[in-house]
């Protein structure tokens, strides 16, 4: 992917993809994509947006964490463009930091939600 600095296509070439609200599917839906790269614009709510890469290192710091956990969550998640925002949806952010939470330490999925 690269560092693209995405370009929205024009309204007349949005395509028409599933969309879901408040956790449900509610049919299709027409979605930008950046013209360079493909991706499509995340359109999810306001209060489901993608939250930068500091927000989620604050969280590692409260979850007492080694210095070592916390450099190998973050060049984990540094590795897939995670704070993205026209990539990444917050969803698809908490399935993956969880994830690589669990695979540097034990801390139990409840108490990394409760950050969340």
């Amino acid at each position: 992917m690269g560092d693209c600095k995405h370009i929205c296509c024009g309204a007349a070439e949005r395509v028409w993809l599933p969309y879901e609200f408040e956790g449900r599917s509610r049919g299709l839906k027409p979605h930008s994509y950046c013209i360079l790269c493909g991706i499509v614009k995340d359109t999810s709510s306001r209060s489901k947006k993608a939250k930068g890469m500091g927000y989620y290192m604050d969280i590692l710091a409260r979850l007492e964490l080694t210095k070592v956990q916390i450099r190998l969550i973050a060049k984990e998640l540094e590795g897939v463009k995670f704070d993205d925002a026209n990539f990444m949806t917050r969803r698809q952010q908490e399935r993956l930091f969880i994830r690589a939470i669990k695979k540097y330490s034990s801390v139990r999925e409840d108490r990394i939600r409760a950050f969340l």
